[in-house]
C-alpha cells in the first residue's frame, strides 16, 4: 500500500472514530504530508517499509523540520500525528513494529493565561449600548463568557433548549461533544432575558432560529464576530492589549479560584477532562495568597 493511501485512511478513520476537531485533522494531514514527502525523497514510498526507519532517521526528520521554522507545539502535534498514523499501521497489519514509538517530544512550556482585572472586565461588560438590540445582546454575550467560563465557540452555538433560566444553568456541548452542566449568573439570565425580549420584537422574523445569539441579519452570530465585538470595545475603552474571547474563560477561572474555589469544580466548570489542565491557574491565582501573606507575616510590613 502507497504511504499516501495509508495516510489517507488514517485521516478518515480518526476523523471518524475520535471526534477530533476539522482544524486538528486538517494539521495532522498537512504534518503527514510533510513526512511523506520527505520520505519520497529518502526512496521509501510503500507503508511497509516504515518498519525499518531507525530512530536516528526519524530524528533527522524532525530535526529537519525545526531547522525549517517549526515551533514546538506544531512539532508536538506533529508527532503525535506520526504516532497515531505507526499505530493504525500495525493495528492493520501493515507494519510489525512501530519505529515512532518511543519518539521523544519537545518539553511543553505552556504560557501562562492571562487574565483580566476585576475593573477591567468590569468596563467591559458595561461598555455596550443598552437602548439598542445590539448592544443588549452583546452585553448578553459578555456577561455570559465571563459568568460561566464558555469557550466562544460555546456561547456562539448556545440555544434556547440549553437554558435553564430558573436554576440558572446552561447544558454545554463542549470539545469532543462532551456535555457538562454550569451555573451562569444572575446577571447573564437577566442580560439573556432582556435581549431575547428585545430580539422577538425587533427581529420578529427569527423566531424560529433556535440559536439565541444572531447578527443583524437575524442569522447565528460567528466566533468570528464575537471576537471582533470584543476588540470594539477594547478599542472604544482605550484598552492598550488585544483583548480575546478566551481571555474572559481565564478571567472567570482566576477570580474564582482568587476567591476560595475548590480547583475540581473549576475544573467541571470549564470542561477540563485533565486536572493538570486547569491547575496551569494556580500559578497565576497568587492574589488571595499575598494579601494572606502581607496581612499575617510579621517581617511583611504591612501587618499592624
Amino acid at each position: 500500500m502507497p504511504i499516501s493511501e495509508l495516510i489517507s485512511r488514517y485521516l478518515e478513520s480518526i476523523g471518524k472514530e475520535r471526534n477530533l476537531s476539522v482544524n486538528t485533522v486538517r494539521g495532522y494531514h498537512t504534518d503527514l504530508e510533510f513526512f511523506a514527502a520527505w520520505l519520497q525523497k529518502q526512496g521509501i514510498t510503500e507503508s511497509s517499509a516504515l518498519e525499518n526507519l531507525s530512530h536516528a532517521r526519524i530524528r533527522a526528520f524532525w530535526a529537519e523540520r525545526r531547522n525549517g521554522g517549526l515551533s514546538a507545539q506544531s512539532m508536538r502535534r506533529g508527532q503525535s500525528a506520526l504516532r497515531g498514523l505507526m499505530k493504525y499501521a500495525m493495528r492493520h497489519h501493515i507494519i510489525a513494529k512501530n519505529p515512532a514509538e518511543n519518539m521523544d517530544s519537545p518539553r511543553r512550556q505552556r504560557p501562562l493565561p492571562r487574565a483580566l482585572s476585576q475593573e477591567d472586565i468590569n468596563l467591559l461588560l458595561n461598555a455596550p449600548d443598552l437602548t439598542t438590540l445590539l448592544g443588549l445582546r452583546d452585553r448578553a454575550i459578555l456577561e455570559t463568557l465571563y459568568g460561566s467560563g464558555l469557550r466562544v465557540s460555546e456561547i456562539a452555538s448556545m440555544t434556547f433548549s440549553d437554558i435553564d433560566m430558573s436554576n440558572c444553568m446552561i447544558r454545554i456541548t463542549g470539545k469532543g461533544q462532551k456535555e457538562r452542566i454550569t451555573p451562569m449568573t444572575p446577571a447573564s439570565r437577566d442580560a439573556i432575558q432582556a435581549y431575547c425580549s428585545a430580539r422577538n420584537a425587533q427581529q420578529p422574523e427569527a423566531k424560529q432560529q433556535p440559536k439565541i445569539f444572531l447578527n443583524h441579519l437575524g442569522t447565528p452570530l460567528s466566533t468570528r464576530s464575537i471576537a471582533r465585538l470584543i476588540d470594539k470595545y477594547a478599542r472604544q475603552l482605550a484598552m492598550m492589549m488585544n483583548i480575546t474571547p478566551h481571555q474572559f474563560r481565564h478571567s472567570f477561572a482566576t477570580h474564582l479560584l482568587n476567591n476560595g474555589a475548590d480547583i475540581r469544580g473549576v475544573q467541571e466548570m470549564l470542561g477540563h477532562s485533565s486536572l493538570a489542565t486547569t491547575q496551569i491557574y494556580t500559578r497565576i491565582s497568587k492574589e488571595k495568597l499575598m494579601q494572606t501573606y502581607r496581612l499575617s507575616h510579621p517581617r511583611s510590613g504591612e501587618k499592624q
